[in-house]
């Protein structure tokens, strides 16, 4: 069995943990699909503000690819 960590960093005043990410990956086969959605669940409670709005999609889209780039390694 398989489990992921999720933290996000440098995208608001502290990092903090994505417990929601890290729940919509249990029990699933990593596809860019679920990577998709688990950078969704990630987000569900952010809130941007003012001239940080573009962290938001930058934060789904590095998380995105990070979830499948940490799939492919070995273990």
């Amino acid at each position: 069995m398989r489990t992921a960590r999720i933290a996000l960093g440098g995208c608001a005043y502290r990092p903090w943990r994505s417990r929601e990410a890290e729940a919509s990956l249990a029990d699933q086969r990593l596809t860019e699909a679920v990577a998709d959605a688990a950078a969704g669940a990630a987000l569900s409670g952010a809130l941007p503000r003012g001239e940080n709005a573009f962290k938001a999609q930058l934060v789904r889209r590095t998380l995105s690819r990070a979830l499948l780039q940490a799939g492919r390694m070995e273990v």
